[in-house]
């Protein structure tokens, strides 16, 4: 303990005794150390802190997995989740959900909230009790009883008042009176953004479904069963129920994982992880920057230390003073790093649009906690033991006849060290390179995926979203009734050039899907289905958004309820259904072959649109006339010449003349829509060029550190070249051809490195390509013009020095 005060102390004063190379150590750390307790953060929120229930490494999803699917999984059929409730014996609970949208009446305005029906054991399973009341009755999920609802404390606090005596009162759901049963706890908003439960109450005939996949199922395990044994009884009643019910279960598996990564989602972790992976890459690029000026320093304390060794000290004792010094200096920059760290936590958390920081799991989690300043002490420690560790263990066996010579200068262990910090440059360049080259890549996929419908003018587009309530609008000529008078009223309204219905704007959230079976074409083989995403939509529509027709006709006013059902499909769903023929005059209806809906002909072929953001490829669409198949839930496309925005009183006003009840949500320009949607991919893209910036900088101050060091030793060699008549462009070409070399050497690892990024960025997201020449050249021009900059200013100095004093010099 006595010795380790001493060492203390010394570091102390060697510190205060040299302030410019502290401070330069402590700055590089700060921030290699500061953007990895800021990441880390996130990843805390996001990946490692559990989700807040009792016993959570028990909860599971219970999901199924499509036909040849892999592992991409899929709501639950009614009558599955029933057959796996009954037959299962890992469960202690297994509970099931499934969404609607709320429109609640009877105050100062009506709102849509996010609803979830849940089975009567919904909250049981989760462990969570009420604040106040009460949750479901095992009866209330049976029909004529379900006129229940439990409310989120925020909409308590919100919508009511924070009423004590709401409890037992009704109000007015869907058009439909229902009773308050109980108010939730504050923040638990399970599945995400909830704000009112209500019983899942199934009928004899929903209870039988099971090719409309439409639930979500949870499940507590039993204590004791893991994970692997609740999956591999899952996949055995999947079997049977396959045996049992061929032609609708055929090839359907089960999908169960912990409720943590359900929650959080696949692509957010994989983001996370490369965040992290990134951030390691800039602690790295920082430590070897430390480790560069160490071996400098060393280099001046080689006849302080070779005189301790010569009095007696231990190699032991003195590598364990220099690793304390260099610890306590990456101490310091982990103090300061946390000023770094708090403050890019509020730029992440400031810039999030509220209506996305909402949807996405830890969110309100993020935050400079205990766990961040354990984990920032821990890398503070590690940074000063990887940074000093090499310094310290070269340090220590100095040549003990040479260093203590007035006048020694190289010896091999100068090479050995000359050697490493040359290897540290070199993996800082090639780190860097990596890091910009995965920035520069996530953001010509953010432009690409901004502008990919900028051919909409998407910011002329006002949007919005109605949820018609099906105790008033129970027929579809209801539901088309309210249309066609809304669409008449709005292109009424002053700078409305056209409306339109759309089932889905581009990049919004929720798709509608069905399979579909094709007149006098087989069904697939090995239980596949044949699928489409569905939009019911105004004719106006394609002309509204410039959807080039291909082939055939699109939709008009003359496809009216009456005349006979049509549709217009996809480029894409066209290739993959009718690959050798056209499919004008071809047949299609929705569902399987024995369902009951009515055969649609098809009477155009349109351009593709890219409706989902994380999709790749465009999705298989098929549009109908909302006149034909209107449907409850849709979204409004209101074409503007002025400002969109100025119109929303008027379109408020319109709504309301139309049903006063009605309410309204979602009301934004499509260009917002748009970005809104990728601003996650943003943030992650604008932190990995601001990584990849530091990475940078980090580098070059490497490259310039060691060339100008270099040059220092060599200030002596450089005198006699100069005496014996080498020219200042000579002795530039010489200094510089060391550091482009160095730096061609990291290129070209880095270059290696990055291809794998590539590969890996190209199958998550759109508009990126794993031999995207212009991105790879672009970065490695900038790493390299920087490194060259780096070069030059040492190189210039060295191509200066007076050859009679470079020949005195020591």
């Amino acid at each position: 303990m006595e010795t380790l005060r001493q060492d203390l102390r010394y570091a102390l004063r060697r510190m205060l005794k040299s302030p410019g190379y502290t401070a330069v150590i402590v700055v590089a750390l700060a921030l290699g150390i500061g953007v990895n307790t800021a990441i880390f953060s996130v990843a805390d929120a996001f990946l490692l802190k559990p989700v807040p229930f009792l016993d959570a490494d028990r909860l599971v999803m219970v999901l199924e997995k499509r036909p040849n699917a892999g592992d991409d999984w899929s709501s639950v059929a009614n009558a599955n989740y029933l057959d796996w409730k009954s037959q299962s014996q890992s469960f202690e609970h297994l509970a099931a959900y499934d969404g609607f949208d709320a429109n609640i009446t009877g105050g100062d305005h009506p709102e849509q909230v996010q609803g979830f029906l849940v089975t009567a054991n919904f909250f049981e399973a989760l462990a969570v009790k009420p604040a106040m009341g009460r949750t479901f009755l095992p009866e209330e999920d049976q029909r004529g009883h379900e006129q229940v609802v439990v409310l989120s404390h925020g909409l308590w606090e919100r919508r009511f008042g924070s009423d004590p005596d709401l409890i037992g009162k009704t109000v007015s759901l869907n058009a439909k009176k229902c009773v308050v049963a109980g108010i939730m706890p504050k923040g638990f908003d399970f599945p995400m953004t909830t704000e009112l439960w209500m019983p899942l109450a199934m009928d004899p005939k929903q209870r039988d479904i099971r090719d409309s996949h439409e639930l979500e199922v949870v499940g507590r395990l039993n204590p004791g069963t893991s994970t692997l044994q609740a999956r591999a009884e899952m996949e055995a009643i999947a079997g049977r129920l396959e045996q049992t019910y061929p032609q609708t279960n055929k090839g359907w598996g089960v999908w169960v994982k912990p409720i943590r990564e359900h929650v959080t989602g696949d692509l957010t972790r994989q983001y996370t992880l490369m965040l992290l992976v990134a951030v390691a890459f800039v602690l790295l690029i920082a430590c070897a920057n430390v480790a560069n000026v160490q071996f400098a320093r060393a280099t001046g304390r080689q006849k302080e230390i070779a005189v301790r060794l010569a009095l007696g000290a231990s190699r032991w004792r003195l590598v364990r003073q220099l690793l304390t010094e260099s610890v306590m200096l990456s101490l310091l920059g982990g103090v300061l790093s946390l000023l770094l760290a708090q403050w890019s936590i509020g730029l992440i958390l400031g810039h999030m649009p509220p209506d996305v920081a909402r949807y996405i799991a830890g969110w309100k989690d993020i935050s400079l906690d205990g766990r961040a300043l354990l984990f920032t002490l821990a890398i503070a420690v590690l940074s000063g033991v990887i940074s000093g560790f090499a310094p310290a263990i070269q340090s220590s066996r100095p040549d003990l006849n040479e260093a203590l010579k007035e006048s020694g200068r190289s010896s091999t262990g100068g090479r050995r060290r000359q050697r490493l910090r040359n290897a540290l440059v070199i993996a800082e360049v090639s780190l860097a390179l990596v890091l910009l080259t995965g920035a520069g890549l996530m953001a010509k996929s953010v432009y690409a995926l901004v502008n990919v419908h900028k051919d909409y003018v998407p910011e002329s587009l006002l949007t919005l979203r109605l949820k018609l309530p099906e105790s008033k609008y129970k027929e579809r000529h209801q539901m088309a009734a309210f249309y066609d008078q809304l669409l008449r009223g709005l292109e009424s309204v002053p700078q409305v050039q056209a409306a339109a219905v759309i089932t889905k704007v581009p990049f919004a959230n929720g798709t509608v899907t069905s399979v579909f079976n094709i007149e006098g074409q087989a069904a697939p083989e090995k239980g596949e289905l044949r699928s489409g995403m569905l939009q019911s939509v105004s004719p106006n529509l394609f002309s509204m958004l410039h959807i080039p027709l291909r082939e055939g006709r699109i939709l008009s006013d003359v496809d009216g309820p009456e005349a006979p059902r049509v549709v217009v499909i996809s480029e894409s769903l066209s290739r993959r259904y009718w690959s050798s023929e056209s499919p004008i005059g071809k047949r299609i209806k929705l569902g399987r072959d024995d369902a009951d809906s009515s055969w649609m002909t098809v009477v155009g072929i349109v351009g593709d649109v890219k409706y989902s953001w994380f999709d790749r490829g465009p999705q298989p669409t098929i549009y109908s006339a909302y006149q034909q198949a209107p449907l409850p839930y849709t979204y409004l496309s209101i074409r503007t010449s002025g400002e969109p925005t100025a119109i929303i009183p008027a379109v408020r006003s319109q709504i309301a003349g139309v049903d006063s009840e009605q309410p309204v949500f979602n009301v934004k320009t499509l260009e917002r829509v748009i970005s809104e949607s990728v601003v996650g991919l943003s943030y992650v893209a604008v932190m990995m060029t601001i990584l990849g910036l530091i990475a940078l900088v980090l580098a070059s101050v490497g490259v310039y550190g060691v060339m100008a060091y270099s040059v220092t030793e060599r200030t002596h060699e450089i005198g006699i070249r100069m005496t014996l008549g080498a020219g200042q462009s000579d002795v530039l070409r010489l200094v510089m051809g060391k550091g482009l070399v160095l730096t061609g050497a990291g290129i070209v690892i880095g270059m290696a490195m990055s291809v794998g990024l590539a590969q890996l960025l190209a199958s998550l997201i759109f508009g990126v390509s794993a031999t995207d020449v212009t991105t790879f050249g672009g970065v490695a021009l900038a790493l390299a013009t920087a490194s060259l900059l780096a070069c030059y200013i040492p190189a210039r100095r060295a191509s200066r020095v007076d050859p009679m004093i470079a020949l005195r010099y020591e």
